[in-house]
C-alpha cells in the first residue's frame, strides 16, 4: 500500500466516526430483545427436541446401511478374489493338463503303432504260410494233373505200340500166361 492509500484510509475512517458520533445512541428496550431472544429460545428448544433426534436417527440409520453395504461390498470382493485365485491356480495347472494330455495321447498312439505293426507282422507271416502252402498244393497239383497226363500219354503210345507190334500169336500167348496166372492166385 502506498502513503496515499494509508492516507485515504485515514480520512474516510474519520468521515465515519464523526457521522457516527452526531447520530443518538438510544438503548434498545428490554422487549426489543426479549421477545426475539424468547422466540430464539423456543425454536432452540423444538430444534433439539425434535429436529436433533429425527436427524441423528437418520444419520444412525444411513451410517448402518453404509457398514452394511461395505461389509456385502468387502464379502463380495473377498469372494471375487477367491474365484480370480481359483482361475488363476487352474489356468497355471491347464499347461502342465495340456502336457500330460499330450503325453498320455502320444503313449496311446505308440502302443497303437506297436500293436498294429505286430498285427501287420502276424498277418504277413500268416500269407506267407497260406501263400507256401497254396503253392505247395498248386505244385501238387500240377504234378499230379502231369503225371495224370504222362500216364495218359504213356498209355496211348503203348496202345498204339500193341497195336502195331502185337500179333495174334503174341495175343495168344499173352491170354494164356494171363489166364494160368489167375488160376494160381485162387
Amino acid at each position: 500500500m502506498s502513503a496515499t492509500d494509508i492516507l485515504e484510509l485515514f480520512t474516510t475512517a474519520q468521515a465515519w466516526a464523526s457521522a457516527a458520533a452526531e447520530t443518538e445512541h438510544h438503548a434498545p428496550s428490554i422487549t426489543d430483545v426479549g421477545w426475539p431472544l424468547a422466540n430464539f429460545v423456543i425454536y432452540a428448544i423444538i430444534i433439539v427436541k425434535f429436529a436433533f433426534p429425527l436427524a441423528r436417527d437418520f444419520l444412525k440409520t444411513r451410517r448402518e446401511e453404509i457398514l452394511s453395504t461395505l461389509s456385502h461390498a468387502s464379502a463380495k470382493k473377498q469372494a471375487a478374489e477367491a474365484l480370480v485365485n481359483e482361475y488363476k491356480a487352474k489356468l497355471a495347472g491347464l499347461d502342465k493338463e495340456v502336457q500330460s494330455i499330450h503325453a498320455v495321447l502320444r503313449d496311446e498312439a505308440e502302443r497303437e503303432k506297436s500293436k498294429l505293426i505286430s498285427e501287420a507282422q502276424a498277418l504277413a507271416v500268416k500269407i506267407k504260410e497260406d501263400a507256401h502252402f497254396l503253392a505247395d498244393q498248386e505244385v501238387r497239383i500240377a504234378r499230379q494233373r502231369i503225371r495224370e497226363e504222362m500216364a495218359n500219354q504213356a498209355e496211348a503210345t503203348a496202345r498204339e505200340l500193341v497195336q502195331r507190334n502185337l500179333t495174334a500169336a503174341d495175343q495168344g500167348r499173352l491170354v494164356q500166361d494171363f489166364i494160368q496166372s489167375i488160376g494160381q492166385t485162387r
